[in-house]
């Protein structure tokens, strides 16, 4: 880990943030900036890093982002349980948002939604890949729009050869099916700055930085792993769950102990597993949540969490799609309570007995000046506990991905 002074920057879809390190673990208090409209990010933050480097004479640079919503990733498999299991782990651990994940051939009856990465993995090393190679035959990647194709699955040179594949990674299953997620999350992080970074309108700043800019909550990731090894602020009780509400996407961090016995296992050295709503966020996506909150199953349940002197009221506004029925603090607690709700579901594809979490942290900017009296009782009944969660943290001064930009080693610029 670099020790010396930094400027840390992170690039949000609504909001830019920027503090000083002045040595290991710690940081001036974070600024936030508002975006600036029809200014590409990269440019608006170059403006400012090279403002603060002439006031501090700090040369050190290191930027994470999430700007619109990160990367977009879609998956194709040819083991629901294996190798789209694994591939799409692999994704989210490099902080990439899964868009969708599905068997091979895919959904031949419609189009999958556009993607900047589309992903297809399958079968064991050395093993016959007939069964992989007529799966592939019969898929049209057509019906999958995507910018990059990345091949993830047996070292086959016969079969890839057969496909128009930009970039290649290990396979993400090994020789016995276990999870080998290295090889596609570093590949999945490279794309996001050499493949993506002009769509992200960063390229300003490829040259500014010390490392490699990495998406926000792979650096979230990184602050989580380290929490399971030694306390560093605000020092939850393992096994924890990390929630990162944003303007695109509500991110969830949880310890990997915390999984149901049905979900797959963790790769080797896995200690956070991460997943992404990307249709939970509290300006980008909040027009679309609310458009499907409608018909959403636990929307008794979540009115009664989120507002229980006025569930009625606030039950008939969103039904009648009132466009600030989802304002302050309700839009945040409304993402809080349906990602943990879909995680905590029975026999759900996350899987987790958020039950037994010992505490819960809450990150971002999206959940600030919400009383944390509701935040435990949103939590609690997300969870299904008998009352409000009682060990509830929170990000005050919204510093975690700042502890986690320092764990961005030096040779992955």
């Amino acid at each position: 880990m670099n020790a010396g002074p930094a400027l840390l920057v992170d690039v949000g879809s609504t909001v830019i943030k920027i503090c000083t390190r002045a040595e290991t673990d710690r940081f001036s208090s974070v600024e936030r900036i508002d975006r600036l409209p029809g200014v590409a990010p990269g440019d608006q933050v170059r403006a400012l890093v090279e403002q603060r480097q002439r006031s501090t004479g700090i040369p050190a640079v290191r930027v994470c982002s999430s700007a619109n919503g990160g990367v977009r990733v879609g998956i194709l498999g040819l083991s629901r349980r294996h190798s789209v299991a694994a591939a799409a782990r692999a994704a989210v651990h490099a902080g990439g948002n899964v868009v969708y994940a599905q068997v091979l051939p895919g959904n031949a009856a419609q189009h999958a939604p556009p993607v900047d990465v589309l992903v297809l993995a399958g079968g064991v090393d050395g093993a016959d890949h007939q069964r992989l190679r007529r799966a592939l035959q019969a898929t049209r990647l057509a019906d999958h729009p995507h910018d990059v194709l990345v091949w993830a699955g047996a070292d086959a040179p016969g079969i890839v050869a057969e496909l128009p594949v930009d970039r290649q990674a290990a396979n993400v299953l090994d020789r016995h099916l276990r999870s080998h997620l290295r090889g596609l999350a570093e590949t999945i992080c490279d794309i996001y700055v050499h493949d993506l970074v002009d769509r992200k309108g960063l390229r300003a700043l490829v040259d500014v930085t010390d490392v490699q800019i990495w998406p926000t909550p792979a650096v979230v990731g990184l602050a989580a792993g380290r929490m399971t090894r030694q306390r560093i602020p605000p020092a939850p009780t393992a096994p924890f769950v990390i929630v990162d509400a944003g303007g695109a996407t509500t991110d969830v961090f949880l310890c990997a102990e915390l999984r149901a016995e049905h979900t797959a296992r963790s790769a080797p050295g896995e200690s956070i597993v991460r997943h992404v709503f990307t249709d939970l966020g509290v300006a980008a996506s909040r027009p679309a949540l609310l458009q499907r909150l409608a018909g959403d199953p636990d929307l008794f349940d979540l009115v009664a969490a989120v507002e229980p002197s006025r569930s009625r009221a606030l039950y008939n506004a969103i039904c009648e799609g009132a466009a600030d029925s989802l304002a302050p603090p309700v839009g945040f607690l409304t993402c809080l309570f349906l990602a943990l709700r879909r995680i905590a579901a029975a026999n759900g594809p996350p899987g987790a007995e958020l039950g037994r979490a010992a505490s819960f942290v809450i990150t971002g900017g999206a959940w600030s000046d919400t009383p944390m009296s509701a935040i435990r009782r949103v939590v609690g009944a997300a969870c299904g506990l008998p009352g409000p969660a009682r060990n509830v943290l929170a990000d005050r001064g919204y510093l975690l991905w700042a502890y986690g930009i320092q764990e961005v080693p030096k040779n992955e610029g």
